[in-house]
């Protein structure tokens, strides 16, 4: 498994490096996630704050379009709305999002894209519960180029694979993401 994502990691970035230097960037990417899973009404999920952070590149493919790979660890889950943080369902995946950005105007896009997941880490032993190792989604979403360096998004992530086994459990993360680029 790591070595397919290492493999797809090296991959990309050989593709960055091998198009045009001159619209080409790289940046750091960080923000926070509200995130459920969609599905069985049985199980009774809530929302639950989270985190997402890592890096991205960004090429210019014209006026209005651009590519955006990403590389992003991310914690998400549900939570129950019990009693917090200790009953909720915590999930930790390695994402590799790859965005289609549209300029509409000025400094505002639209942006969509496919999303491959790595599940690295959750706590679902505490629950008797098994795991999907990977997930696959699409995202939608907006961004705001402030500058030079700053970029803001709002992207919904709809995955399409259980993230628990046997369970009607999709992921559907609400990500609000702030990007610095070099």
């Amino acid at each position: 498994m790591k070595k397919i994502i290492v493999s797809v990691i090296f991959l990309s970035f050989i593709f960055i490096y091998k198009g045009n230097a001159q619209d080409l960037s790289f940046g750091a990417k960080a923000g926070l996630n509200v995130s459920s899973l969609g599905g069985s009404t049985s199980v009774g999920y809530g929302s639950k704050p989270g985190f997402h952070a890592g890096v991205v590149g960004e090429i210019g493919m014209s006026d209005a379009f651009l590519l955006q790979p990403e590389v992003l660890l991310s914690l998400q889950g549900s939570g129950n709305g019990i009693t917090g943080f200790s009953n909720d369902i915590n999930l930790f995946y390695l994402h590799i999002p790859v965005a289609l950005k549209y300029n509409v105007w000025d400094e505002l896009h639209i942006e969509a894209g496919p999303q491959l997941s790595a599940l690295l880490g959750n706590n679902l032993d505490d629950f008797e519960l098994g795991s999907n190792k990977i997930d696959f989604g699409l995202f939608v979403g907006a961004g705001y180029r402030l500058n030079d360096n700053f970029y803001f998004q709002l992207r919904y992530n709809a995955g399409f694979i259980n993230a628990i086994e046997d369970v009607t459990s999709k992921n559907r993360v609400l990500q609000v993401s702030a990007i610095y680029f070099f």
